[in-house]
Formats: C-alpha cells, structure tokens, sequence
C-alpha cells in the first residue's frame, strides 16, 4: 500500500514522461521509446528518442538518407524541425540524445527524407506519438 501511494505521490510531482510508440504502417517494426522532460514554466520540452528496427531509410523513399524529427502544436500549424536521428544501419537503431521544443503538449513525428534538413516532413512517416503534459 505505501509503494502505491509513492508512485502516486511521485506521479503527481512530475518527472519525465515516457512513451513507446510503434511503428506506423509504414514501419510496422518499428519500435521508439520517447523520454520528454516538459518545464511548464519556461514552455520547453526537452526530448529525447531511442529507436530500433528501423529499415534503412532508402527502403522507405528512393533517395532517403535520413530519419528526421518534427513537432507541432496541433494540426492547423507547421512542423519544426527538432532534429535528426543518428542512424545505425548495422543496429538499424537511430537515437536523438536531446533536443528542445517550445512548446509543452504536441503531435511529435519522425520522417523519412533525402536530407538532413528539409524544410517539411515527407509523407514517409515511421513514428507519430502525442506529447501532452
């Protein structure tokens, strides 16, 4: 009984919140675990993503070279660029350490592209995971 009520004290204190989000039907192997570490105060999310079973992003869309990631708050606003997973293609894992979004509850996607930095996500999603605080 005490360890329940300490889960649900520590619960209610905050900390990190944790998702693990499956693949799309893109990627239906896919699996990623998303760590955001929301701050209300300053209205920043710090995120960080660990994914495996990733195919090569090439096998996705001809030309893909990368898996990037965006965010937004809702769906009547664009996506930022947050970052790109750094892809191992002997794992197929890809990671994103740590990356800031300014915003605290959003629509968070990881992409398939032909580079590093597009400046909109292509239809090739392999994640989607709502992020809300």
């Amino acid at each position: 009984m005490l360890s329940v009520a300490f889960a649900l004290l520590f619960a209610a204190c905050g900390g990190p919140l944790e998702y693990m989000a499956k693949g799309t039907p893109r990627a239906p192997d896919a699996d990623a675990k998303i760590v955001a570490e929301v701050n209300s105060s300053t209205v920043l999310t710090t995120v960080s993503i660990e994914a495996e079973h990733l195919a090569p992003p090439d096998r996705l869309m001809p030309g893909a070279t990368a898996y990037v990631v965006w965010a937004r708050k809702d769906s009547s606003s664009q996506w930022q660029r947050i970052g790109s997973l750094a892809y191992n293609a002997d794992k197929r894992t890809g990671s994103l350490p740590t990356a800031t979004v300014p915003l605290t509850s959003f629509e968070l996607i990881v992409s398939a592209e032909q580079q590093n930095a597009p400046t909109s996500p292509s239809p090739h999603v392999v994640i989607q995971q709502k992020i809300a605080d």
